[in-house]
């Protein structure tokens, strides 16, 4: 019998995206989680420890952490714990984007060039660059990719007003 933790451990090396595709990871079931502090999914959390920009939040989240415990006076604590918040944030931000990305990538079949570099480079943990491959690739031949890429959009300016609301 295979124990629950080694399946779970097999089960991170899959695609985020085709995990999404197979309906194995609920992007918005995960958002909501992420959003109301109950954490992240294992695969979700194995897959961004691959992102360069994902570990370079984490680093200043840990380096303001470290900032607040060295800080003396009121003033700066304060400082340090407004810092975390908004790092925090940036953080949630981020991860609710890269899920609505692989969304987004898990609804196209890639039929050109452009399409099958961002889908690996959203494998390989590179985010930001998938998705601005993304954004030059000319979807307009492929109406339902088209459709999938204005759904994700909407989804990031979503997320960027409610940014500004809070």
């Amino acid at each position: 019998m295979i124990s629950n933790k080694s399946s779970i451990s097999k089960k991170t090396h899959i695609s985020i995206i085709q995990l999404i595709h197979s309906g194995e990871i609920i992007t918005e079931y995960e958002i909501a989680n992420i959003q109301s502090d109950k954490g992240i999914n294992i695969q979700i959390k194995t897959y961004l420890e691959k992102s360069d920009h994902y570990q370079s939040i984490q680093n200043h989240i840990r380096e303001a952490k470290a900032d607040l415990n060295k800080a003396k006076n009121m003033a700066d604590k304060l400082h340090f714990e407004d810092k975390i918040q908004n790092l925090v944030k940036v953080e949630k931000d981020f991860i609710c984007n890269t899920l609505y990305l692989a969304e987004c990538l898990s609804k196209i079949k890639p039929r050109t060039e452009k399409l099958l570099k961002a889908i690996e480079l959203f494998d390989a943990g590179r985010i930001r660059k998938a998705d601005t491959v993304l954004g030059e690739v000319d979807l307009l031949n492929d109406q339902f990719a088209l459709i999938s890429f204005v759904s994700y959009q909407r989804k990031k300016i979503k997320v960027m007003k409610n940014d500004l609301k809070s």
